[in-house]
């Protein structure tokens, strides 16, 4: 963690003395990311709010990747980190394929006892505390070369976060995951290191994979959800109203600019990607099976991050 502290305390400059609370928030994606429109979004509406005395300082797809950004965020380099990555399982085998029936129902696994469980194994790890988690959308497969059906990623080197679903979910299909940074996977992908990438749609399109990965799969492979995490420290240096204030924003906006936001723009990132490579570009496949298929997976990683039965409690909240 010391280094990434560093190498990021390089390019943050040290919170001003003043009245106003500018809390230093960190994404690896780009500034048009949706992660980060929807934060500007929650910055400017938390100015108004508080006549300018609450918002953020934006770092977007400049300081390196998400385990260097929570890592830097828990020693105090940045206030506010919004990714995909935790490094605890409760939350790794969320971002298996099909782990929930959809957003609806990831919403309410989260507000569960099993969410509960997740926020605490979150907070422990890196002395933190979970704002929220942001339903992107789908995560989805982008393959220089085109499949069939997801039998033919056998023997494939997939990108994939450093992340236990998507790890597990790839070589359940027989690809060879490969974990990589973010904010390496445009090269990885053009110099031939890996043959494909598994990640959240709406980045990819901002950050052009669409030039260095011909093809991407239709059907999501995975939900993508950004957990939305602030240090103690800056929580604690808040106080009472601005903590109301910041954790009701959150829950008000994540919604609309989170939740529908990501669904609408799925069709708007796959036309893009038709329109660099061709319509041929998009693979939709049939994945009419696929929930039946891993739910073995599913239930084992579940078990194992939450005890036994949890899966089954998971399948009686209602979607």
């Amino acid at each position: 963690m010391a280094t990434a502290a560093a190498a990021l305390a390089a390019g943050v400059a040290p919170r001003a003395a003043m009245a106003a609370t500018v809390l230093r928030y960190g994404n690896a994606g780009g500034p048009q990311s949706l992660s980060n429109t929807f934060n500007a979004k929650l910055s400017d509406t938390l100015s108004e709010r508080t006549g300018g005395e609450l918002s953020f300082e934006i770092f977007a797809g400049t300081l390196g990747g998400e385990k260097d950004l929570i890592e830097s965020m828990a020693l105090g380099a940045l206030d506010i980190y919004n990714g995909a990555y935790t490094g605890t399982d409760q939350f790794d085998v969320m971002y298996s394929p099909y782990f929930f029936k959809d957003g609806v129902h990831a919403k309410r696994v989260l507000d569960s006892e099993i969410g509960a469980t997740a926020s605490k194994a979150l907070e422990d790890k890196y002395n933190a505390r979970l704002l929220g988690a942001g339903r992107l959308g789908g995560y989805n497969l982008m393959l220089k070369e085109p499949i069939e059906s997801l039998a033919d990623l056998k023997g494939r080197k997939v990108r994939a976060p450093q992340i236990k679903g998507c790890i597990e979910a790839l070589s359940f299909f027989g690809a060879i995951p490969t974990p990589i940074p973010f904010n390496e996977v445009y090269l990885s992908l053009q110099s031939g290191i890996v043959d494909g990438v598994l990640t959240a749609l709406n980045p990819a399109v901002q950050f052009k994979f669409y030039e260095v990965c011909a093809n991407v799969v239709v059907p999501d492979f995975g939900l993508a959800l950004d957990k939305e995490v602030i240090s103690v420290a800056a929580w604690d240096a808040l106080g009472a109203e601005k903590q109301m204030i910041l954790q009701d924003t959150f829950n008000e906006l994540e919604e609309e600019a989170y939740f529908k936001a990501g669904l609408a723009s799925k069709s708007v990132d796959l036309a893009a990607w038709a329109a660099a490579n061709g319509d041929a570009a998009l693979i939709d496949l049939d994945a009419s099976g696929l929930a039946t298929d891993i739910a073995p997976l599913n239930e084992r990683m579940a078990n194992e991050a939450f005890g036994d039965g949890s899966w089954a409690k998971m399948q009686e909240i209602s979607a």
